[in-house]
C-alpha cells in the first residue's frame, strides 16, 4: 500500500519540498518563456482548473480518510465497552471459572491495547493470533460453565457479551487493514504537482512578486495531502487513535 511505504513523519517535509520544487520549476518555465508567451490569461485558466480539480479531490479524500479515522476511534470505544461488559458478567460466574475468565479478559484487553501499535505487520499478526487464542480459551470456559448451569441468566448474559466481543475483533482488524484506495492517493499527488507547476508558471509569466506566496501555497497543499494520508494510516504518523478506553478497562479488571 502506498500509504504504508513511508512514515508520515517523513512524508510531511518530503511532500512540502516536492511541491515547492514543482512550483519553482513552473516559475522558472514562466520566466524562460515570458517574452514569447501571452500575458498569462490561458495559463491562468489552466491553473484555476487544476486547482479546482485538486480542491475537489482533496475534499473527497479528506472526507474518506476522516470517516475511516472516526470508525477506528469508535471501534476502540466499542471494544472497550464489550470487554468491560463481559468482565462484569464474569463476576457472576461460579469459581474457579470467574477468576480464570477475568484473568484472560485482562490479558485480552492488554493485547487489544497494543493492536497495530507500533506499526509492524509481523507484530499485528502475532497480536491477532494471541487474540484468537484467548478468545478460544474464553469460549471453552463459557461452554464449561453453560454445561454446569444451563439455565443460569448470568451465564447466558456472559455468553452473549462474549459473542459481541468476538464480533468486534474482526471489525477492528478490517478498520486497521483497509485504507483509501491507492489510485485515489496517486491521483491526488499527480493533480497537486500539475496544479503547482501551472501556478508557478503563471507567476513567472506574469512578472509578479508572488514567488513566496506560491511557495506558501505549495507547502499548505502538501501539509493537507499528507494529513489525508496520516489520517488514513494507523500508528504511522502524527495522528493516532487514543487507546485510553482500553487502558481504563484493563485497569478496572481485577482477577
Amino acid at each position: 500500500m502506498l500509504d504504508q511505504l513511508v512514515d508520515a513523519k517523513i512524508l510531511y517535509p518530503a511532500v512540502i519540498i516536492l511541491f515547492a520544487v514543482a512550483a519553482e520549476l513552473g516559475a522558472w518555465g514562466g520566466r524562460h518563456f515570458r517574452g514569447t508567451a501571452n500575458k498569462g490569461e490561458d495559463m491562468g485558466t489552466l491553473a484555476g482548473s487544476a486547482l479546482g480539480l485538486l480542491a475537489l479531490l482533496l475534499a473527497f479524500s479528506f472526507s474518506l480518510a476522516l470517516s475511516r479515522y472516526e470508525a477506528r476511534r469508535a471501534l476502540v470505544l466499542e471494544e472497550a465497552n464489550a470487554i468491560g461488559s463481559t468482565a462484569n458478567f464474569a463476576l457472576m460466574l461460579p469459581e474457579p471459572a470467574k477468576s480464570s475468565v477475568l484473568s484472560m479478559l485482562r490479558d485480552y484487553a492488554a493485547v487489544r491495547l497494543g493492536l497495530g501499535v507500533p506499526y509492524d505487520p509481523a507484530k499485528l499478526e502475532r497480536d491477532v493470533a494471541k487474540s484468537l487464542d484467548l478468545q478460544s480459551k474464553l469460549w471453552q470456559q463459557a461452554v464449561a460453565v453453560s454445561a454446569m448451569t444451563p439455565q443460569s441468566l448470568p451465564t447466558s448474559q456472559f455468553v452473549a457479551s462474549l459473542d459481541e466481543m468476538s464480533k468486534i475483533h474482526e471489525k477492528r482488524l478490517m478498520a486497521l487493514r483497509y485504507h483509501v484506495p491507492d489510485a485515489v492517493i496517486v491521483m491526488l499527488f499527480a493533480v497537486a504537482i500539475v496544479a503547482m507547476v501551472f501556478t508557478g508558471y503563471q507567476v513567472g509569466l506574469m512578472e509578479t512578486r508572488l514567488r513566496e506566496v506560491s511557495l506558501i501555497m505549495a507547502a499548505t497543499v502538501g501539509i493537507v495531502i499528507v494529513m489525508v494520508v496520516d489520517l488514513d494510516q494507523p500508528s504511522r504518523g502524527l495522528i493516532e487513535v487514543s487507546p485510553q478506553a482500553l487502558v481504563d478497562v484493563m485497569q478496572g479488571i481485577r482477577p
